[in-house]
C-alpha cells in the first residue's frame, strides 16, 4: 500500500511539473489581424499599421520590448513615430506620400507571458492612375474586389527557441529517475 501511494505521488509531481512548464511556453500570443492585411493591395497609402494580437501585451515603460519597420523595396522605413501599445494592439503611424510597391513590415512585441515574439508580412500600394480621355477601357480588365471580402492572410510569425519547455522536460525526468531510485530503495528493505 506504501508503495502504490509513493508511486501515485511521484507521478502527481511529474504531471504537475509538465503543466507547469508547458503552459508557459506555448502561450505566446499570435498575431490575429493586421491592417493593412498581409499581402495585401492597397489602392491608397495607409496612415498607420494596426497589428493585433491573441492576447494583451506587456508594453514595458521603456518601450524597449516593442518595434516595428515598414520597409519600401529601396531599404526606407516609412515609420513616423514609435509604436504603442494598446491592450491587444499596436499601432505606428506612417510617413505621407508612401509612393507605389511593396512595403515589408515587421515587428517584435512582448507577449502577455513576458516572452518577446516577433514576425514579419508584407504589403503593396498600387494607386489606380486617373485615365486619359484617348483611353479606352480594356474588354480583358478584371474588376477589382474590395479588400475587405478577402479573408486577410496569416502573418508570418516566428518564436523564441523553447528552451523553458526543454529545461522543463529535463527536470521531469530528473523527478521521475529520482522516485524510481527511491521507490526501488524502499523495496530492498
Amino acid at each position: 500500500m506504501f508503495r502504490i501511494r509513493t508511486a501515485l505521488v511521484g507521478a502527481a509531481v511529474a504531471v504537475a511539473a509538465v503543466l507547469a512548464v508547458a503552459a508557459p511556453a506555448s502561450a505566446h500570443d499570435q498575431i490575429v489581424s493586421s491592417t493593412p492585411a498581409a499581402d495585401e493591395q492597397l489602392t491608397t497609402a495607409p496612415d498607420q499599421v494596426v497589428l493585433t494580437f491573441s492576447n494583451n501585451l506587456l508594453a514595458l515603460s521603456d518601450n524597449s520590448g516593442t518595434a516595428m519597420t515598414v520597409v519600401d523595396s529601396a531599404g526606407e522605413d516609412w515609420v513616423a513615430g514609435a509604436p504603442v501599445v494598446t491592450a491587444d494592439t499596436v499601432t505606428v503611424p506612417l510617413k505621407k506620400d508612401m509612393p507605389n510597391g511593396a512595403y515589408d513590415v515587421t515587428w517584435k512585441v512582448v507577449s502577455s507571458d513576458g516572452h518577446p515574439t516577433s514576425g514579419e508580412y508584407s504589403f503593396s500600394i498600387a494607386a489606380a492612375e486617373a485615365p486619359t480621355p484617348s483611353a479606352a477601357p480594356s474588354e480583358s480588365a478584371q474588376p477589382m474586389t474590395p479588400a475587405s471580402t478577402q479573408p486577410p492572410a496569416e502573418p508570418a510569425e516566428t518564436e523564441s527557441a523553447p528552451w523553458p519547455l526543454l529545461i522543463g522536460l529535463g527536470v521531469v525526468l530528473l523527478i521521475a529517475v529520482i522516485v524510481v531510485i527511491v521507490i526501488a530503495a524502499r523495496r530492498k528493505r
